[in-house]
């Protein structure tokens, strides 16, 4: 396993392909080994900014930044509202409007514009995949690709015979979720990852790309050294009271009224407060979520007998639809 430093290593492909990464794709190419390219990231660019004022364009139903299809489309891949690209930036009406970030549609078209036309490259993502036919047709591509790339969907169901390289793009990306268990997603990630390749009488090469390799959790992860990780996981988890050591559960209210989304919330806060006194520990997470138009508040909780303690919101549990618990 191979840490490629995105910040000194750049190629002519621009700065998300490091030349060691594109040097060992076209050895692995010219030694008839097929190659696998993970990016979990859908779309041509992660997002769009006015450069003169840095509008950064959302969703109008959820929060999050529209993803750039090279189909001139705004995609919100939550929602699935899309928006033609503007000519000109809604807020100041400057023309300059920066496609910023990578997805894979964008990683096709440049590995598509280096490489001759008879080098097969395979886009494996739900924009590629989406009939029934094309599902069909997976293994054939597969098979017959010199380039795979895929999206989180590659990770697990799929075998790629003569698989000789597998590049990790950018790392960090998986990092953007803030929960306890998110190192512990990204190892399980990447080893199902690296498990598409190894296989028997076989040795594949694995390049994970960062433009922050002194970061203690990528340096974690990729250690390769599974034992180490699971101890430092495990000490963590006992100093910050997560499970194994304890219960945790989070509580989530959604109501297309912000205000009456925060109330709910705060009256479940308040019930679980008053009938468990010091037995939970309660943490409000102060961004409230749109998504699909709805406003998500939410609470995370934790103990040592948590189903005993949420009893006391049972009744508002089984009448409200729109109240959502979900244990770790």
């Amino acid at each position: 396993m191979k840490i490629v430093n995105l910040g000194s290593n750049k190629s002519s492909l621009g700065k998300y392909i490091s030349s060691t990464l594109l040097e060992n794709i076209e050895k692995n190419i010219k030694n008839k080994k097929k190659v696998l390219l993970y990016l979990n990231k859908r779309g041509e660019f992660s997002s769009l900014v006015c450069k003169k004022c840095q509008k950064l364009y959302k969703c109008k139903n959820c929060d999050c930044s529209l993803t750039v299809h090279k189909s001139n489309k705004l995609v919100c891949h939550i929602c699935l509202f899309s928006k033609n690209i503007p000519d000109n930036c809604d807020k100041c009406k400057e023309k300059e409007l920066e496609k910023v970030g990578i997805g894979t549609q964008q990683l096709e078209n440049k590995l598509k514009s280096y490489f001759d036309e008879n080098k097969k490259i395979f886009r494996f993502d739900s924009d590629n995949i989406k009939t029934v036919s094309e599902k069909k047709n997976v293994l054939n591509n597969l098979e017959n690709a010199d380039i795979v790339i895929g999206t989180k969907m590659i990770t697990t169901g799929f075998n790629i015979k003569n698989l000789g390289l597998i590049g990790i793009i950018l790392i960090e990306q998986e990092l953007q979720v803030p929960k306890y268990d998110t190192e512990e997603k990204i190892y399980q990630n990447i080893s199902q990852l690296i498990g598409r390749g190894n296989r028997v009488g076989e040795k594949t090469e694995i390049i994970i790309q960062t433009f922050i390799p002194e970061n203690d959790t990528i340096k974690s992860i990729t250690s390769g050294n599974y034992k180490d990780f699971l101890l430092k996981t495990l000490n963590e988890r006992k100093i910050f009271l997560y499970p194994p050591y304890t219960e945790i559960a989070s509580i989530e209210y959604k109501n297309k009224n912000k205000n009456k989304s925060i109330e709910f919330i705060k009256e479940i806060e308040d019930i679980l407060k008053k009938n468990n006194k010091n037995q939970i520990e309660i943490k409000k997470i102060n961004k409230i979520m749109k998504k699909h138009n709805y406003f998500y508040s939410k609470i995370i909780v934790k103990g040592d007998k948590l189903r005993e303690s949420l009893e006391c919101i049972k009744n508002i549990t089984l009448k409200s639809s729109s109240l959502n618990i979900n244990f770790d």
